[in-house]
């Protein structure tokens, strides 16, 4: 466990860090490389084909948007006559969370239960060093007070530590990691970890405030309690998950036509709410694209790449959803958001039951409207967050049903 933990700390501490192979290669991505790699020679160590099975199940399930992406570029990419740098960044950004993703299940064949916890404290361990690198150089009394500035006006002033601190991936990251504690308070409360977790989790968090966060977090956990309070525990109600499942999909899309219709404008002129720049970066990009089904978009990587412009202070989008769109085009979009919401919580509920599907819709849901502000959709570690919180979920009693033939519902 000891050498897992490492690797996964380090993988979550080195965030920006790469190696140059003519290529980048990000440290992160190649140290869950190798915890797929170490899992595998594990696997071949000690069979368990109970476990094996499900974790096949769930890899199908939570790669296929990463699947979706890449097949419906292919063509894009040559239909474009995209340059090389452009489809690099599409091909590795999906490499990189399909990996994770592996590397995630690696963690739950060799650890079982325990891989969430170790997971966990991996997060916690690599933010709290990121934290303490900067209490060293500028002191703890600086540092609480910019904290105490940061938390009190709810992100509005944050200071030159804060932004230290601030690690938008890991916080995005943790941000699920403290979702799925509240989620299944009953199944996880009773271990020693929970409290000390969850304390610690909430510190890191804070360090890296967000407003779309906290705002995404509340919705999730609402959303969880009104259809646990229709459902009253029982199963009647599996269709409502799948239903807003679907009902996510159609609002997302809806948001996507409210930007083009110029609502970051609207809420300037008429609340002189502060976007951020996102009225701006809305105007620049909309030139590009179009809301209608003749649209077929320009290929993974390219509104990533557009912004990486070296004489540009702003170097991404920061609307995750429009990006698939505009990456994917009309039909990509919807094939694209199909495979990452209703498929993945219809499939989840297939094997794990109600409340397996209703976790699954609430952390996916609370990635998207992230997704709105933000670029978490395609973070590496949000990805791992997630596919560790849907895959963890009775992990153990689960995998002792399979029976090896993938012959339809367990539950």
């Amino acid at each position: 466990m000891a050498v897992y933990g490492i690797l996964c700390t380090g993988m979550y501490y080195f965030n920006t860090e790469y190696i140059s192979v003519g290529v980048n290669l990000m440290y992160k991505f190649l140290i869950a490389a190798v915890l797929v790699l170490i899992s595998i020679i594990y696997f071949l160590i000690r069979t368990e084909l109970n476990r094996m099975t499900l974790l096949v199940r769930y890899s199908g399930i939570l790669l296929m948007p990463h699947l979706v992406m890449l097949i419906g570029s292919l063509p894009l990419w040559v239909f474009n006559m995209q340059p090389g740098n452009v489809i690099r960044r599409g091909l590795f950004t999906q490499l990189y969370g399909m990996t994770i993703v592996l590397a995630m299940a690696g963690l739950l064949y060799v650890f079982g239960h325990r891989a969430f916890w170790l997971n966990l404290y991996a997060m916690i361990a690599a933010n709290l060093i990121t934290i303490a690198e900067v209490i060293r150089e500028n002191g703890f009394n600086a540092y609480w007070e910019e904290l105490k500035t940061l938390v009190t006006t709810f992100a509005g002033e944050t200071g030159e530590l804060m932004e230290e601190v601030e690690i938008h991936e890991l916080t995005f990251a943790v941000q699920i990691m403290i979702l799925l504690l509240i989620l299944q308070f009953r199944e996880l409360h009773r271990f020693r970890s929970y409290y000390p977790c969850l304390i610690l989790a909430l510190f890191c968090y804070l360090s890296g405030f967000k407003r779309i966060g906290i705002a995404s977090l509340a919705a999730a956990i609402l959303l969880f309690v009104i259809i646990e309070i229709l459902d009253r525990g029982k199963e009647k109600h599996r269709w409502l998950t799948v239903f807003l499942a679907v009902a996510a999909v159609l609002l997302a899309f809806g948001y996507i036509a409210a930007v083009r219709g110029g609502i970051f404008d609207y809420l300037e002129e008429h609340f002189e709410l502060d976007t951020m720049g996102r009225s701006y970066l809305s105007d620049l990009i909309g030139q590009y694209y179009t809301l209608s089904p003749a649209y077929l978009g320009q290929g993974a990587g390219w509104v990533s790449r557009f912004f990486d412009n070296e004489d540009w202070t702003i170097k991404a989008l920061h609307n995750d959803i429009l990006q698939v769109y505009i990456d994917m085009g009309f039909w990509g979009f919807w094939a694209w958001m199909i495979a990452y919401l209703p498929f993945r919580v219809r499939s989840i509920q297939k094997i794990q039951g109600r409340k397996g599907g209703l976790i699954c819709l609430c952390v996916t849901v609370c990635v998207l409207i992230t997704g709105m502000t933000d670029n978490t959709i395609y973070y590496t570690y949000v990805t791992g967050a997630v596919s560790m919180a849907v895959m963890s979920y009775q992990f153990e009693a689960l995998a002792e049903k399979q029976d090896f033939g993938y012959r339809g519902q367990l539950l």
